[in-house]
Formats: C-alpha cells, sequence, structure tokens
C-alpha cells in the first residue's frame, strides 16, 4: 500500500522533482507557491512512500469554495494546466487511492486532478474517479524551424506570419512587470467577450511577473506595433517542453497577424534553446483551436478526475456547474453598470 507522507525540506522536493522524467515547470517547488498564492490554498506537498521507500511526490492543495474544503492537484484557474503524481505508471492506480485517504484525513469534500495524460479509465476507478477526457495540441520542435515552417504550418499561417513581418512587427522577450497595465488592460478586453473578467488579477500577474525574474523558468514575449504592445504571452518551461500558459491580444491590431508571428517567434526561440515540445495547452474553444492547429501540431488526450466525498459535495459540483456560466455573466455585467454609473452627491 502506497502513503502520502508530508515533505518537510522542500529542497529535497526539487531535488526529486529534478530526476523525475515526467516532471513539470509546475511541479517546481518555487512554481507550487506561486499556485498556493494564486489560490490563496494550503500546499502540501506529499512523498509517496511504498514501507520505508519513497517512490514519487503529489502536490496537494486544499482551500475552500463556499462551505467545502477542496483537494486539487491543481486547482482550477491558476494558470496551471496540469499537476498531479510523479510516480511510475504501475503505482499510479494506488497513488490515486492515497490521494483520496489524505484528502478525508485533511476534512475535503471534493477532490480532483489534471494531469498532462491520459489515464486509463480502469485506473482511475480503482480510486472511484469520475473522469472528462480533454485534450490540448503539442508540437514537436525536434525537426528544427526551417522543417517545422515548411511541414507543419499551414499555408495561411505562413501567409499571416509574413505579413506581420511586412507590418514591422516586433516580438521581444521583456519582463511582465514593464508590461503589466497593458496587459492587464488587454486580459479584460479579451474575456469582456465572455462577460466576465479575468481569472487572473492585476495582482496575480504582477506575483507570475514576479517569478519570472531572470527567466530562469518562464519568458514573457510581446509583439509590438510602432511601439504599443498588441500581443503578448507567458510561456513557461522545464524538463524540454514550453507551455503557452497565458496570452492576451488587441482587437484592433488583428488586421498586422501580431498573434501568428509571436508563436512563431515562441517556437524560433525554444528550438534555440534546445527545448523539444510546444504545448499549446488547451483544444476546447472552437476559434482558439483552429488558430492553433494552423501550426500543425498533434491533439493530445488528457485526463480531468474528480470525486466527491459526501453527497453534498456531489449536489453542489452538479449545481455548479448548471449554474455557474450564468452567473458570472450576470454579476460581471452589474459591475460594469456600476462601473459606468456615476456617484451621486454624499449624503450628509
Amino acid at each position: 500500500m502506497l502513503e502520502l507522507v508530508p515533505c518537510v525540506q522542500m529542497g529535497d522536493w526539487d531535488q526529486l522533482v529534478a530526476a523525475h522524467p515526467r516532471a513539470t515547470v509546475f511541479h517546481r517547488s518555487d512554481w507550487l507557491a506561486l499556485i498556493a498564492r494564486l489560490a490563496r490554498a494550503q500546499l502540501h506537498p506529499f512523498l509517496i512512500r511504498r514501507d520505508a521507500a519513497v517512490v514519487g511526490l503529489f502536490p496537494v492543495f486544499i482551500f475552500r469554495r463556499g462551505p467545502f474544503r477542496i483537494a486539487a492537484s491543481p486547482p482550477a484557474q491558476v494558470a496551471t494546466p496540469y499537476l498531479g503524481p510523479l510516480v511510475d505508471d504501475s503505482m499510479l492506480g494506488d497513488a490515486l487511492e492515497a490521494f483520496a485517504r489524505a484528502a478525508r484525513r485533511l476534512k475535503a469534500s471534493y477532490l480532483e486532478l489534471r494531469c498532462d495524460r491520459e489515464i486509463p479509465p480502469a485506473v482511475l476507478a480503482q480510486a472511484s474517479l469520475q473522469h472528462e477526457t480533454r485534450a490540448t495540441f503539442l508540437l514537436d520542435l525536434s525537426a528544427g524551424p526551417e522543417v517545422l515552417w515548411r511541414s507543419n504550418l499551414t499555408s495561411a499561417c505562413r501567409r499571416a506570419v509574413r505579413k506581420a513581418q511586412a507590418a514591422g512587427l516586433v516580438v521581444e522577450e521583456t519582463p511582465l512587470s514593464d508590461v503589466l497595465d497593458r496587459y492587464f488592460e488587454l486580459a479584460a478586453g479579451v474575456f469582456a467577450k465572455w462577460n466576465r473578467p479575468p481569472p487572473l488579477s492585476r495582482a496575480d500577474y504582477a506575483a507570475i511577473g514576479a517569478a519570472a525574474i531572470g527567466g530562469e523558468y518562464i519568458k514573457v514575449f510581446v509583439a509590438r506595433r510602432k511601439g504599443t504592445v498588441v500581443a503578448a504571452g507567458i510561456f513557461p518551461f522545464a524538463n524540454g517542453t514550453v507551455y503557452y500558459l497565458d496570452g492576451v491580444s488587441d482587437p484592433a491590431g488583428q488586421d498586422a497577424r501580431p498573434n501568428n508571428l509571436l508563436h512563431w517567434e515562441v517556437i524560433r526561440w525554444a528550438s534555440a534553446a534546445g527545448l523539444t515540445r510546444y504545448d499549446m495547452v488547451g483544444a476546447g474553444i472552437a476559434g482558439v483551436a483552429r488558430f492553433k492547429q494552423s501550426f500543425g501540431p498533434a491533439e493530445v488526450p488528457y485526463s480531468y478526475a474528480f470525486r466527491s466525498l459526501s453527497w453534498l459535495a456531489g449536489i453542489a459540483r452538479d449545481a455548479y456547474a448548471r449554474l455557474a456560466p450564468a452567473a458570472r455573466a450576470a454579476q460581471y455585467t452589474l459591475s460594469r453598470r456600476r462601473a459606468r454609473t456615476p456617484e451621486g452627491p454624499a449624503e450628509d
């Protein structure tokens, strides 16, 4: 039987992450600290132990949503697409069972996780986990940019890159702090199309920017037109993979195709840096998916798994799935109306 036991020394944690072939940038201790801040959650960095031997790692976050305590790896909407355990596939089902036991000990009434690969249904069933299969787009960079340009990018994508270059757009790396106000302005505009605020606040982006200082494992690239940022993105990387974590763009500047040039330059940079995969993160929004497909990636499934540990949490999850989108839209519309309404005279 496997058990989850607390990791006391995070230096030991990072050594184990560095040695594990399936580790992602999101398993690093500094990224886990960032998640805890963005999610307002408590981090539980667990070692997976069999008898006296450490056989893996399992980062778990505990936080509240209303009356419920939730155990997640990772929490939703905290700039982290995947996390979950680092353990040999032969022990994955046992590790997920240990996760459920640990969640109960931590008094969680609901648990969820997202892994960067598809977990067999039989393995998920071992821990009584329900699941949804989701997908991302993964571009193999090993052939190099010249081959990718000819063989992977569609002709329409190549024309869009050339159009951006001819329009004088320039892509450059920059500290997020230098463009923070503009970045958040563009993020608010992107999510306004869905009648909702960005899932990350300006302070959240500032925290990501602070983590990115030095560019050790996070790069921020912007596309400028006549000095003005018209598109930008955040790209963490480690262990051979770079991720398209977050992106914004100005609708008024789309005629020059800045997003095509931005991603092409990221591909060129990643190839030169020796990275071998570009995970474009997500394939669920039709228009965004078509854009990502124009770079010629493979569509790759991954697992989102969840389990209600109480009957009330199960009811609440079903109600949230039905009602939350409409509630968010109504709340956003109301907040926008309030922002446009001038304040009346103060009462004596």
